[in-house]
């Protein structure tokens, strides 16, 4: 199928791009930035330039659309100006009304939204599923707009339109985890408020396994919840967290600075929603993460030893087989590291690289020479490899390099695990500086790799 995607940039547009790839789908992509869009998304698209929240869009490539999943909208996390809050209502309201309109030039005829379960309002310890009532407050409003604005694309005939209730998106390296771990990596990280509420959550993987089954499946139709089968309170869910981290639970958060730091937005943090998976189930789908432990313990696996987890992605046109030789040869490291870092390689212990290859480097890091050596911990091509500094600034650091075969080309995956010394002092003093180095050593790289030609 060909598939319209709009958020395509956000933490679930990027997963659910890549999924429709794996499936076989053609993925289409309405972005304001095209040059953008096409540095960061880890997968193959087609690019449609044009901005929903200001109209509707116009292109030829947008004859080809058979079906949608729609993910525009304005992050609700932060303080609710006026203006945040106008932001938040426009760009669903009127992007979705805009995206019908554009949808009307194609052949369109399956439109999977997102939505949220603040459609419930807070339900104190009730069960909540897609037959209760609607609750009261700010988000609520926009929820119920929003379903309605999507509810217009299913009165056309042959036309399917599916409001998904998203819960609390569990993914280590963004939304709210990316906000919780560093604390409970601490111990710090304790109950909100009286910790009683309840949360309603689900693993990334099947939150956008749920999206390509609304897409392709039709006895999906209009509201579903999104959501794990087992939500928790608060309290449970933090426990959880820090049990898989191995950290003790840390203080709980007063109500009243949740206030100061969020305001009106506060309310939300710390509504009870009770919401439960109904419709989902009763159409059989099948969850991979039933319970908080086994999506949080997935999900933490990286960093359970307390390490820090740098992870970029970048899709490559090319199969493994072409792109991996370059990074097979442990010279081409000069190339795509920032000439700042005066890189250089010194010895390479093996003519060619292979498990247990020992590489030996110079660099400058802020300006202070630095000695590193590495060992090739595995080694498979085209597949991945692995290494492991042995010498070197870090207590720790640990970097897999992933090649995986996506569409006609390669999603290449960098997990980098890195400790600093002298544990919680080290990590004070220069750890800010240190994520933003790694980030910038990673945007550099993807910026020459992606200039070549394999």
């Amino acid at each position: 199928m060909k598939v319209l995607v709009t958020g395509a940039t956000g933490l679930v547009g990027k997963e659910v791009g890549k999924l429709l790839v794996e499936k076989g789908h053609q993925v289409f992509v309405i972005t304001r930035d095209l040059q953008k869009a096409e540095k960061e998304m880890p997968f193959p698209f087609t690019g449609i330039r044009g901005d929903l929240s200001k109209g509707p869009i116009s292109d030829p490539k947008l004859s080809e659309v058979q079906g949608v999943i729609h993910l525009m909208g304005e992050s609700v996390v932060g303080r609710w100006s006026s203006q945040k809050k106008n932001k938040i209502l426009d760009s669903r309201i009127l992007g979705t009304r805009h995206l019908l309109q554009t949808l009307k030039s194609t052949s369109a005829k399956v439109l999977i939204s997102a939505s949220a379960i603040g459609y419930y309002g807070d339900g104190a310890d009730r069960d909540l599923d897609e037959t209760s009532a609607v609750g009261e407050g700010f988000l609520v409003e926009v929820c119920q707009q929003w379903e309605k604005e999507v509810a217009v694309f299913s009165s056309a005939e042959n036309t399917r339109s599916c409001s998904l209730r998203i819960g609390i998106v569990l993914k280590l390296d963004g939304g709210a985890l990316a906000q919780m771990v560093p604390p409970a990596q601490f111990g710090l990280a304790g109950p909100l408020a009286s910790g009683k509420q309840w949360t309603s959550w689900i693993h990334i993987d099947d939150l956008c396994a749920l999206f390509l089954e609304a897409l392709e499946n039709s006895k999906y139709d209009g509201v579903i919840n999104a959501v794990g089968p087992s939500p928790v309170t608060n309290q449970e869910f933090t426990e959880s967290l820090c049990r898989q981290l191995h950290k003790p639970l840390g203080p709980a958060v007063p109500s009243l600075a949740l206030k100061i730091l969020y305001g009106e937005f506060s309310r939300v943090v710390i509504q009870s929603q009770k919401v439960w998976p109904k419709k989902a189930l009763e159409l059989g789908f099948k969850f991979k993460f039933k319970t908080i432990d086994q999506a949080l313990e997935n999900i933490c696996q990286v960093i359970k030893d307390g390490n820090k987890v740098y992870i970029t992605e970048q899709y490559l046109p090319a199969a493994p087989e072409k792109v991996f030789p370059f990074f097979a040869d442990a010279y081409n490291l000069e190339k795509i590291t920032p000439p700042l870092l005066q890189f250089k390689v010194e010895k390479v212990s093996t003519p060619e690289i292979q498990t247990g290859s020992l590489i030996d480097y110079r660099l400058k890091i802020r300006g202070i020479p630095v000695r590193w050596r590495t060992r090739i911990e595995e080694w498979a091509p085209p597949i991945h490899f692995v290494d492991t500094q042995l010498k070197g600034p870090y207590t720790q650091w640990h970097h897999t390099h992933q090649f995986k075969k996506l569409g006609a080309g390669t999603l290449m995956t960098d997990t980098v695990k890195y400790r600093l010394p002298l544990g919680l002092a080290g990590t004070l003093a220069a750890g800010w500086y240190v994520k933003s180095d790694v980030r910038k050593i990673f945007e550099y790289r993807k910026k020459i790799v992606g200039g070549l030609a394999f």
